[in-house]
C-alpha cells in the first residue's frame, strides 16, 4: 500500500504532552559505505518527574502552534513501514514496543546510508497529547553535544565535563516525527489505514532556506512521510485570507499598503515554511493580532506552520511598480495592475508629465 493521506486543515493542539514510555537507542554515522549497527536498548528509560517535564516541554515547543512543526502526508503505509510499526506500537505490549523500537533503530541507520548524517540518539516515545488526551508516538533523532555541569558547595564552584548531552535548551540539531490517531479504528487484517492518522514533523533544517533534500533521509526514507500535496493551496489561502483581513482592518490606507507589501515580501522570502503566528508577531499591529488569529482560524487555516509553495500566486507576489518624479511626487501601482490602469505621457520639452489613472480617488490622507 502506498497511499497519500489527504491534507487536513483542522488545527491540532500539542498542549498537555504527557509521556508514558521512552526508549533510547544510539545511532552511528556510516563507516565509509558500511552501516554501523546501532546500539539498541532492551529497557525503557525511567526519568524523574523533572526530566519528564523538560522533555514534554521540548516536544511541545518544537511541534506547537507557534513553532515550525508542520503537518505531513503519510506516503508509505505498506507492511513493515514506519507508519505500520508506529500505529501498532500505540496499543501493543511493552515487550512488543521495545522489539519494534529496536527495529526502527536499524531502519534509521539504513536511511542514513546515502547521506553524511552524523550519529546520535533515537528516542521512541509513547504518550498522550491535547485536550482529549489523544495517543501519540514520536521518534526523535537528536545529535549528541558536550558541555559542562556546574557544581558548588559552601566554599567552591567547580565544573564537571559531560561528553554526551542530549536535547539541551539551546540545541537545535534534532528532528521529530509524530503520529497520532484521529479515530480509534482497529487494524483491518493487520493493516492500519493512514487516513485514520495525522503525521507531523519538526526539523531545524525545515526552517532554513534549503530544506526538503536536507531532511529527506529522515522524513521520507525513515518516516515514510511527504510534504502535503496541499501546500500550494494552503499558501494561496494564507495570502488571500491575510489580504482580506488587511483590506478590512480599521487602519489607514498607508498602513494597509505597508502590510500588503510585508505580506508579499514574506511570501517572496527564501524561508521554506510559513506561519501565521510568525507573520502576525512581525508585522500585524499588536492591537489587531488576536483578531487576525481568530480570522484565520475561522477560515480553517492551520495554526501550525506549513511548507511554503507559491506556485498558485506567483503573479500576485511581484513588487508594486513605483513611479518617482523629480519634484518628490511618486505614484505606486499594484503588481497585478493591467496596462490600462495608468497612462503616462511625458513632455520632455517643457519638463512635465501627464498621468491618466483609469479610476476615481477612493481615499485621501
Amino acid at each position: 500500500m502506498n497511499a497519500i493521506q489527504p491534507a487536513t486543515l483542522d488545527s491540532f493542539s500539542f498542549e498537555g504532552v504527557i509521556i508514558e514510555r521512552v526508549i533510547i537507542h544510539k545511532i552511528f554515522a556510516r563507516n565509509g559505505s558500511e552501516m554501523v549497527e546501532p546500539k539498541r536498548s532492551k529497557k525503557f528509560v525511567i526519568f524523574p518527574q523533572e526530566a519528564l517535564d523538560t522533555l514534554q516541554l521540548r516536544i511541545y515547543k518544537a511541534l506547537g502552534n507557534k513553532s515550525h512543526g508542520i503537518e505531513m502526508s503519510i506516503a508509505h503505509s505498506e507492511p513493515g513501514s514506519f507508519f505500520q510499526k508506529s500505529a501498532s506500537m500505540l496499543a501493543c505490549s511493552d515487550e512488543d514496543f521495545i522489539s519494534l523500537s529496536r527495529d526502527l533503530a536499524v531502519e534509521l541507520a539504513k536511511a542514513q546510508m546515502t547521506t553524511n548524517a552524523p550519529g546520535g540518539m533515537l528516542a521512541i516515545i509513547k504518550g498522550r497529547v491535547g485536550p482529549h488526551s489523544a495517543l501519540f508516538l514520536a521518534a526523535i533523532k537528536a545529535d549528541i553535544q558536550d558541555g559542562f555541569k556546574a557544581d558548588e558547595d559552601d566554599e567552591n564552584v567547580t565544573a564537571e565535563y559531560i561528553s554526551s548531552l542530549l536535547l539541551t535548551e539551546a540545541q537545535k540539531l534534532y528532528k521529530i516525527g509524530f503520529l497520532t490517531p484521529i479515530n480509534s479504528k482497529p487494524a483491518a487484517n493487520g493493516i492500519f489505514d493512514p487516513a485514520d492518522y495525522r503525521a507531523f514533523l519538526f526539523d531545524h533544517l525545515m526552517t532554513a532556506t534549503e530544506t526538503r533534500s536536507a531532511a529527506a533521509y529522515f522524513y521520507n526514507v525513515f518516516l515514510g512521510m511527504s510534504i502535503q500535496s496541499s501546500s500550494k493551496k494552503l499558501t494561496q489561502d494564507f495570502f488571500e485570507h491575510s489580504k482580506t483581513f488587511i483590506d478590512t482592518a480599521p487602519i489607514s490606507a498607508d498602513e494597509k499598503l505597508e502590510l500588503h507589501e510585508a505580506l508579499r515580501a514574506e511570501l517572496r522570502s527564501q524561508t521554506a515554511t510559513l506561519s501565521a503566528a510568525d507573520f502576525s508577531s512581525k508585522h500585524i499591529p499588536k492591537e489587531l493580532q488576536d483578531g487576525y488569529s481568530t480570522f484565520l482560524e475561522v477560515k480553517g487555516f492551520p495554526k501550525n506552520a506549513i511548507v511554503k509553495d507559491t506556485a498558485y500566486i506567483t503573479a500576485k507576489l511581484k513588487r508594486r511598480r513605483k513611479y518617482v518624479f523629480g519634484n518628490g511626487v511618486w505614484i505606486s501601482t499594484p503588481s497585478d495592475a493591467g496596462a490600462d490602469a495608468i497612462k503616462i505621457e511625458a513632455n520632455d520639452l517643457i519638463g512635465t508629465t501627464i498621468v491618466t489613472i483609469n479610476s476615481q480617488i477612493a481615499t485621501q490622507n
